[in-house]
């Protein structure tokens, strides 16, 4: 009864389950008890040990393999503090998932409680366990504590065992096996890291595997264990946490492989290499399995064509470190030339001194490497399989035959896709142009149509028509007509990006969908460009020159239409349209007027109460300093996500907003959102994030929009000097006469100001001098034909130099390939933006992105590439 006056004692529940902690403490709050401490994981709960709480009995939860939770158990074990606390086990519900077996205790797990908890039976056995632990505590033991009791099993164990200190990481103890291998004498292994039993693992793995250790108990590796002589011999480590006369300690065994032990282990790579799927996913498996097995630092697989030597196509690289920028390429060395052309490349030591003329192995000084041809039926050579490691590798025939026998289910995987390939190319391919046909066009059709209802993306489908081709099958023949056919696709194709689909339709007909479009303007002047290309008088096979010219209509998504039937349709219809204004010319689809007026009205509506409804989200694009690659910004975008109509491109309502003067209060929410998510994000990450948001002429003439922009940064407590405020290039002095003092007094607020859309407008020279900018951002129909246009490269190198000149920083917009990206880079533009790097991202998005390069980096400091190039 006394102990009841002074409480029941204290509690610590460590359960990630909401509800049980819930329950837990509900049930023992009200039960006298003296303390109830619950943590969401096993990190939490650590530090409500190291504060020395006086913790009577703790509730913790086992969950699947449970290691972390055994370690932590195993822990308590070895203080002395925490030794005699009983640990009740928290079970998940049963389900076809793995879960902890009742039937094995964990070190001081007395008893156990399945979730969902029932808090009477929780009370029960917490009371039980407390009373059993008093009155074991108040018993005096007269049993001697025997700390060598098994010293015997330790001296004449026939594997290595050594006994290290946690905290130090430093040898204790060695038993005579571990010695008489080694070749060293106790006074040089005892004081030792436990890091000299391998020299397989870089300072970064040995750090990864003490964690490991440390967070889940034990932890089991395959290294190479060095000898006093200089050599080495494979072993199996395992590594355990321990209590040894009352104290934590690292108990761990090393095992001598031996060749039987090879043996075995090459026979159980084989037979799982054989059960794993057929695809990318096997594939990848495959190498895994690989480079477990021999602790692998470098596996590439590679697919190749005979008849084209020069297109080798990667098909999975593994590396363990990344390798620098200035790495030699592996693909462009004479090693991978000799193993496609059939030969065999293996050295399981000195590998880099042996194959000079190879410069990457000579820069990687891989010790073992091997290389592999990847054969068919046929004993044609698909492609190749390299594998290095910065190790040597014992001389084992089991090895090698093993990685032959690997390399053979992967050339099966290739000719299994390499036969899967040719098949569909004949279905879906024209066999004249070597294009999409009409079944693949649509399929592609459909998909963008998808991805565009999701993110908001505008895109556009032209159609293009021979003009009086019938004329040249009639008069020249079926050959000539040929001729034509397959140079008008070489003309398309290099008219249009990568990203973009070509495909002959049928006939003479080509269609096109072009990804990525932000303003219907871009794609007029593809389709010009595509006008004038087809005017070029085309050489036939026999000398003579044919002139040719095509039609083009065109239609957008989801402007005209949202599904593939009537986007095809209306771009017959406009191409039709163009054909009776006298062919050689592109047209766009005009909506019969009522039709539009009405759709028209109906949209207005809708967006008039976008806002309030909760329709309308900000979106961040990253902006990437091109130098490190490294996050240094975002630009706010608007989307409308429609409950019925999904997403609906910003190109199609942004005009409608700014044409109601809807796009005032809708500019305002998002430069407040906007502010408040970069605050926030500031604040977590400890990032100087820069945003920026549009301003629309309309809030410009707003007489009050400075003192608007100086609410929300006082609002938000942003810092006004990582305020980056866009205005459009084609805002004039005339339209909005007091446009240059607001600029100022805008950038008196301490806001920075950027021209967009540069490159687009009319403004001359003497306009740029004088508008009060600090930035310029080059429109990305002039980054988007860098490698195509050569004159369009010459108005970005210009615009650049001329931005440096006047001391304002550049920006890209719509960087989507490497070539992009080095070109912008090596001509000093600073920063860049566009789907290389990243697309929009909603804000939960972009916070997850932040994330992973705090984990990686650390808050605030070092630099994550956000690029999947």
């Amino acid at each position: 009864m006394a102990r009841e006056e002074k409480g029941q004692g204290s509690v610590l529940i460590v359960a990630t389950n909401r509800d049980d902690r819930r329950v837990l403490f509900d049930t023992l709050d009200g039960q006298n008890f003296d303390a109830i401490y619950t943590a969401k994981d096993l990190q939490q709960a650590l530090a409500f040990l190291n504060q020395d709480p006086d913790i009577d009995v703790v509730l913790i939860e086992f969950v699947g393999a449970a290691k972390e939770a055994v370690a932590f158990c195993t822990q308590m074990k070895g203080d002395e503090r925490l030794a005699r606390v009983p640990v009740i086990g928290l079970l998940p519900q049963e389900s076809g998932e793995r879960h902890w077996d009742w039937a094995r205790m964990p070190p001081g797990v007395i008893d156990w409680l399945r979730s969902p908890v029932d808090g009477s039976e929780a009370l029960a056995r917490i009371r039980q366990a407390l009373s059993a632990s008093r009155s074991s505590n108040g018993e005096t033991s007269t049993k001697p504590v025997a700390a060598d009791r098994y010293q015997f099993a330790f001296e004449g164990s026939l594997d290595e065992l050594i006994i290290s200190d946690p905290k130090s990481g430093r040898i204790t103890e060695v038993n005579p096996v571990f010695l008489q291998r080694s070749g060293l004498p106790l006074a040089q292994v005892v004081d030792q890291p436990l890091d000299i039993i391998s020299k397989s693992h870089t300072r970064e793995q040995r750090v990864e595997l003490t964690a490991r250790l440390t967070r889940e108990g034990s932890v089991r590796y395959r290294c190479q264990k060095p000898r006093a002589d200089g050599g080495s011999y494979p072993v199996d480590v395992v590594t355990r946490l321990a209590v040894r006369a009352g104290k934590l300690v690292h108990f761990t065994i090393l095992r001598d492989l031996g060749e039987l032990g090879r043996l075995q282990q090459s026979l159980g790579l084989l037979a799982e290499a054989i059960e794993v799927g057929a695809g990318d996913e096997g594939v990848k498996q495959v190498v895994r399995l690989l480079v477990d097995w021999l602790e692998l630092d470098y596996v590439t697989l590679v697919s190749a064509r005979q008849d084209q030597p020069n297109e080798i196509q990667p098909i999975t690289l593994y590396q363990r470190v990344s390798m620098p920028g200035d790495a030699p390429d592996p693909l462009k060395q004479p090693t991978l030339r000799q193993v496609l052309d059939g030969s065999s490349v293996i050295h399981l030591a000195e590998a880099w001194k042996r194959v000079e003329q190879d410069s990457f192995l000579g820069f990687t000084r891989f010790e073992a490497f091997v290389g592999l041809p990847l054969r068919d039926e046929r004993r044609t050579v698909l492609g190749a399989l390299l594998l290095g490691r910065r190790a040597a590798l014992p001389e084992s025939t089991t090895i090698v035959d093993t990685l032959r026998v690997a390399a053979g289910r992967l050339a099966l995987e290739l000719e299994l896709r390499r036969s899967r390939d040719q098949g569909k190319a004949k279905a879906l391919q024209d066999a004249l142009t070597g294009l999409p046909n009409r079944l693949l066009f649509n399929d592609r059709l459909e998909t963008t149509i998808n991805e565009a209802h999701r993110t908001g993306e505008m895109f556009a489908v032209l159609f293009v028509d021979l003009d009086r081709f019938k004329n040249i099958n009639d008069s020249l023949g079926h050959g000539v007509g040929d001729q034509v056919l397959d140079a008008v696709s070489r003309r398309l194709r290099a008219s249009v990006r990568a990203s973009d689909t070509v495909a002959r339709y049928a006939g003479d007909e080509f269609t096109l969908i072009l990804r990525h479009i932000v303003q219907r303007d871009d794609v007029m002047r593809i389709a010009e460009k595509i006008v004038r290309v087809m005017e070029v008088p085309l050489t036939l096979e026999d000398g003579s020159e044919l002139h040719i010219t095509a039609s083009i209509g065109i239609s957008f998504y989801p402007d005209d239409a949202t599904t593939a039937e009537r986007l095809l349709k209306h771009a017959d219809v406009a191409m039709y349209s163009a054909k009776g204004m006298g062919r050689n010319n592109f047209q766009t689809y005009v909506a019969v007027p009522e039709e539009s007026h009405q759709q028209r009205i109906a949209l207005e509506t809708k967006l008039r109460v976008a806002e309030r409804n909760n329709e309308l989200r900000v979106y961040y694009q990253p902006q990437v300093d091109s130098l490190t690659e490294d996050i240094v910004g975002m630009e706010a975008l608007i989307r409308w996500e429609h409950p019925e109509l999904g997403m609906i491109s910003p190109g199609f309502f942004i005009p409608l907003a700014e044409e109601t003067g809807l796009i005032v209060s809708i500019g305002e929410w998002v430069l407040r959102v906007a502010c408040n998510d970069t605050k926030r994000w500031q604040n977590r990450f400890n990032l100087p994030l820069r945003i920026s948001v549009n301003l629309s002429a309309l809030q410009i003439k707003q007489p009050n929009l400075v003192e608007i922009v100086r609410n929300v940064i006082d609002e938000t407590g942003i810092d006004p000097t990582l305020l980056d405020l866009e205005v459009t290039e084609s805002i004039s002095v005339k339209s909005i006469p007091n446009l240059m003092e607001t600029l100022q007094a805008l950038r008196d607020l301490g806001c920075r100001i950027s021209i967009d859309d540069f490159g687009t407008g009319q403004s001359s020279l003497d306009y740029i001098r004088r508008f009060p900018a600090d930035k310029i951002k080059i429109d990305q129909v002039f980054v988007r034909n860098i490698g195509v246009d050569p004159d369009d490269e010459a108005i970005v190198r210009a615009t650049i130099n001329m931005a440096h000149s006047l001391k304002l920083g550049v920006v890209a917009e719509g960087v989507e390939i490497e070539e992009h990206f080095n070109f912008l880079r090596d001509h000093g533009c600073e920063e860049l933006q566009g789907y290389l790097f990243c697309r929009p991202l909603a804000p939960v998005s972009f916070e997850n992105m932040l994330a992973e390069r705090e984990r990686l980096f650390g808050a605030g400091s070092g630099s994550v590439e956000i690029t999947a190039r």
